[in-house]
């Protein structure tokens, strides 16, 4: 969503490092307390499945679960996020299983479907605890650990190693018009403000398809293994005014967000009369293919090269579009007029909220009505046909119905059967900061979104990173149970994208400097239109956003990278936060160039140890400072484990790696274990040797 529909709305990090090590399993332990999973509404770690789901066999299987060690007990339970009618059940009412004592042990067989379950032991009725003998565990998220049994999955619960996957990919965001000028030309709107001296501008400033093509290179060396790129549609040829009244600037669409379409005839989907346009001043139709060919035919550093995806911006189109003028009767009205989402704070409402204006020069489509509703599908499907693509980023995806988005998956299933990594990946963008299950609504890959932008995430990372208060406890504690919130199932899983900066607030250097004192503040007229959001010349916030590069990059989901965030480029709200993007590196300060170098090294291993994105997390330690865990695909060799260590503070920190033969790769030494000096909002990178 463009932030101007949002006027109206309300690094370097922490030091890290990451080992990859042995098959290490966890120290025996009893959980002290019961464990607070039981209540599945609240626990994220029901259904914690990594989940491939196209692993899974049809096979039950029928295991037995033993406990020893335990013989003076008088009662043990079996419970796990299988049991019914209440996962993590607390008693045999509630769903738990009863074990036998036979000899020195407990027992009891139970049959599981496909997919990956976690479980526990209840003894006694109050004390929990996970089954030692079993090596296959994930952290809980409450200082212990759940055990984890996998039923017919021929892969591996992590998949096959040669095989792309989603989880693997690390998705860089090109701003096409603000990204690189492969011509030094542009082809302004008029009226639109132009640059106002410190780069702000919301004019076209020439970036192009072509522009992108020529820095591919660049992006799959730093580690690019995906690319969303804004909208390339026909886009508005009008400037327009901010929704915010006090904002007296002119804006273009160069961001894609205004789409203008003509009155396009899909009676034939699959020859669309007129056909669809490229937004000319980016480039033509055979720019776009080019730039996709070439793409998905780079070196990258999963072996898969480039995905591609496009932004789709479905809830409105320019009021001066063929589409609108031949067709006024499929756009939203109150009376005469349409209901602006601004003014009367109609983002949320019940009703209005699919159905609000984001400004009067942007008409909302009825998706409600069927004929309405299938032009816009036809639309994104021949769009994601005709050029070839993996993906959509889905703009506003709350501000349109249910039913538009299920139609969408049911013909992306119909229309693409056998898409890379088995998804044809839609990511929605629900901007909210704190309604995981608001954002959860919409998630369900089989039917609806695969994920979305992880909102909640960025705001807990920021806090526990970047706040000098911070906790990064708190992070640990927040992921354990935000891995599989959204998960629909073990075997439909999704895969939310993770991110710290994005085109809609400040610059993310500006957070991991604490500029804002919070990390939820947008983009307004107070922190827009200005010079006072220059380039950090200290190192601190450098290192700290590459520690929260560090985290996301380590951990599951798709983690992104906003244009620039790699060298930590300045800029306040919209548009500050869209300045074109520096290529020379005489004009980055040191600090710039360190962070870039960090962000590749960590993609980079992302692409080569896929037990990073599709392994499951299991804490060592934390504490107010540093945070050290273990992402591992169980005992399978084709993953190797891997180590993270993690120290948000201002000097340095002592941790314990697990004993092990590596190599630290951010200063290319070799380490043996124990204990490791991290320094100050720094990392270290260990795999084995």
């Amino acid at each position: 969503m463009d932030s101007l529909s949002k006027l109206s709305l309300a690094v370097l990090l922490p030091a890290f490092i990451v080992a990859v090590a042995a098959c290490d399993p966890p120290a025996t332990q009893a959980d002290a307390s019961p464990n607070p999973s039981v209540d599945a509404s609240t626990n994220p770690t029901v259904d914690a499945g990594a989940g491939n789901p196209d692993a899974a066999t049809t096979s039950d299987c029928a295991k037995t679960f033993t406990l020893g060690g335990n013989s003076s007990a008088t009662t043990v339970l079996l419970t796990g996020s299988f049991t019914t009618p209440t996962a993590w059940a607390a008693t045999v009412g509630e769903g738990a299983i009863a074990m036998t004592l036979g000899g020195a042990d407990w027992t009891v067989q139970h049959t599981l479907a496909p997919g990956r379950h976690l479980y526990k032991f209840i003894v006694d009725g109050t004390t929990w605890i996970h089954d030692a003998a079993n090596p296959d565990s994930e952290d809980d998220g409450f200082g212990g650990f759940n055990s984890v049994f996998t039923c017919g999955t021929t892969a591996g619960a992590c998949g096959l190693p040669d095989q792309f996957d989603w989880r693997d990919t690390v998705m860089y965001f090109a701003m096409v018009d603000r990204f690189h000028d492969s011509d030094g030309s542009a082809d302004p709107v008029a009226g639109a403000s132009g640059a106002d001296g410190w780069g702000n501008s919301g004019q076209y400033e020439g970036g192009d398809l072509a522009g992108v093509r020529a820095k591919l290179p660049y992006l799959a060396d730093l580690g690019v293994t995906a690319l969303w790129l804004s909208a390339p549609f026909e886009n508005r040829n009008e400037g327009g005014s901010a929704i915010d009244p006090s904002d007296l600037h002119v804006y273009s669409g160069y961001h894609g967000y205004w789409p203008s379409p003509a009155n396009i005839n899909y009676s034939d989907p699959n020859n669309p009369s007129p056909t669809p346009q490229v937004e000319s001043r980016i480039g033509s139709d055979q720019d776009l293919r080019n730039l996709i060919t070439d793409a998905h035919g780079a070196t990258s550093a999963n072996g898969d090269g480039i995905k591609v995806l496009f932004d789709y911006v479905m809830n409105h189109v320019d009021v001066n579009s063929g589409l609108y003028q031949a067709h006024p009767d499929w756009f939203v009205r109150d009376g005469a007029n349409f209901a602006l989402c601004g003014p009367g704070n109609l983002w949320d409402d019940p009703y209005w909220g699919t159905r609000c204006a984001f400004t009067d020069y942007l008409p909302p489509m009825d998706m409600y009505n069927p004929t309405v509703r299938n032009w816009s599908i036809n639309d994104a499907v021949w769009w994601a046909k005709e050029y070839g693509i993996d993906g959509y980023r889905l703009d506003a995806i709350k501000h349109v119905p249910f039913e538009w988005l299920t139609d969408l998956r049911t013909r992306l299933n119909s229309e693409f059967s056998t898409p890379a990594g088995n998804r044809f990946y839609l990511v929605g963008e629900t901007f909210d900061y704190f309604n995981r299950d608001l954002l959860k609504s919409y998630v369900q890959p089989n039917t609806m979104l695969d994920g979305q932008f992880d909102f909640p995430l960025k705001r807990v990372l920021c806090e526990g990173v970047f706040d000098p208060a911070g906790n990064i406890s708190n992070v640990a504690n927040f992921m354990a149970g935000n891995d599989s919130y959204y998960n629909t199932s073990p075997s439909n899983t999704a895969i939310m994208t993770t991110w710290i900066g994005n085109h809609d607030i400040p610059r993310a250097i500006h957070f991991a400097d604490w500029r804002f004192g919070n990390c939820t503040q947008g983009s307004n007229t107070g922190n827009g239109w200005t010079g006072d959001y220059g380039q950090p010349s200290n190192a601190e916030p450098y290192e700290r956003l590459g520690v929260a590069f560090a985290i996301l990059m380590t951990n599951p989901g798709i983690p992104l990278l906003y244009y620039g965030d790699e060298i930590g480029l300045a800029g306040g709200g919209d548009p500050g936060n869209r300045l074109m993007m520096p290529w020379n590196d005489a004009q980055l300060n040191a600090h710039q160039i360190a962070l870039r170098g960090k962000v590749r090294l960590l993609a980079r291993l992302r692409g080569s140890f896929k037990t990073l994105g599709r392994g499951n997390r299991v804490t060592l330690s934390s504490d107010n400072d540093t945070w050290v865990y273990r992402m591992s695909c169980g005992s399978d060799p084709a993953f190797p484990e891997v180590i993270i260590a993690i120290n948000k503070a201002d000097s340095a920190r002592d941790v314990n790696i697990p004993g092990g033969t590596y190599k630290e790769h951010l200063n290319d030494a070799n380490f043996d274990g124990g204990t490791y000096s991290v320094p100050a909002r720094s990392f270290a990178v260990f795999t084995p040797r």
